[in-house]
């Protein structure tokens, strides 16, 4: 089946779905057999549009229908987000930008927070679009910088608050912080606040960060575009390595407030729960050295 044959059954299947009633219309009448659902003539009657160019769009005619316009059509005949996505698919070659709901992103299925409870051995994290912990397993809160003879704690649940707002990231944690972690994660949250206007937390981390006498500066820079972190590797310490595998190498702890750490690399290896677009789960693949780093934060 070609795209343009699976938009056309695409946009008859919903049209056939909606009664016209439901949209304060008329039911379709006259001699013989009336199709179920909306005419063409209706859709773009709600669209105020003429019925040739909802037409162009469901015989494929339309070379590059806009996103506004897709939009319009997805509410007019009430799709879902999966739905959404195939019409963008089908029209444009592309999935959408941003998820049609404003909601999307900000939580999960109970099952994927049970799924990354049980991983055992590999920091795992689930976050919601705006950065917000949902849930996490041992091993990632672990690797936080720890108070001496503390239980293992959180010490924020916002990873863009931590990362560029905590001193403990700035100056012990987050090795190398102004190149290797803060201008790339600014540059995430740069993104963030344009793609979701509505996300108060989002906006609320514009305003905290952009008036941080350390990351405000770097926050207003656009000199790096936003590049998702998968895949990406940077310098950091690690305090639930020594604490698991122990270490006689006093170099590797960043001060007296805190328990030993490991100095190391970590990659990022990110994934999105498909029902929940802009949430995030990642695993993080930590890798110690033994070796001086070249990279070093402020206070070392």
């Amino acid at each position: 089946m070609s795209n343009r044959e699976a938009l056309q059954e695409l946009l008859r299947l919903k049209r056939a779905q909606i009664d016209p009633v439901e949209l304060g219309l008329p039911r379709r009448t006259g001699r013989g057999r009336r199709p179920k659902g909306l005419s063409q003539s209706q859709v773009a009657d709600a669209l105020e549009l003429s019925e040739r160019t909802y037409a162009d769009l469901e015989r494929g005619d339309m070379a590059t229908p806009t996103a506004e316009f897709l939009d319009n059509v997805a509410r007019v005949l009430r799709m879902e987000e999966p739905e959404r996505s195939a019409l963008y698919v089908y029209s444009l070659g592309h999935e959408p930008p941003v998820p049609m709901d404003p909601t999307a992103g900000t939580s999960v299925a109970p099952a994927w927070l049970q799924a990354v409870r049980n991983v055992s051995g590999q920091p795992s994290y689930v976050s919601d679009v705006a950065w917000n912990i949902l849930g996490a397993n041992d091993d990632f809160v672990r690797m936080f910088p720890q108070r001496p003879g503390a239980p293992p704690r959180l010490p924020e649940r916002n990873l863009i608050r931590w990362m560029l707002l905590h001193e403990e990231a700035r100056e012990h944690h987050l090795v190398d912080w102004e190149t290797r972690w803060a201008k790339p994660v600014a540059a995430q949250l740069r993104t963030a606040v344009a793609a979701h206007p509505e996300n108060r937390d989002i906006q609320q981390l514009d305003t905290e960060v952009n008036d941080d006498a350390v990351a405000g500066p770097i926050y207003r820079r656009h000199d790096l575009a936003y590049v998702h972190p998968d895949g990406d590797t940077r310098h950091m310490r690690h305090s639930g390595f020594v604490a698991q595998h122990g270490t006689d190498d006093r170099r590797d702890r960043c001060c007296e407030r805190h328990a030993p750490s490991q100095l190391g690399t970590v990659t990022m290896c990110a994934a999105q729960p498909l029902g929940s677009p802009g949430a995030r789960f990642l695993f993080l693949v930590f890798e110690p050295t033994r070796q001086p780093l070249h990279y070093r934060n402020r206070h070392e």
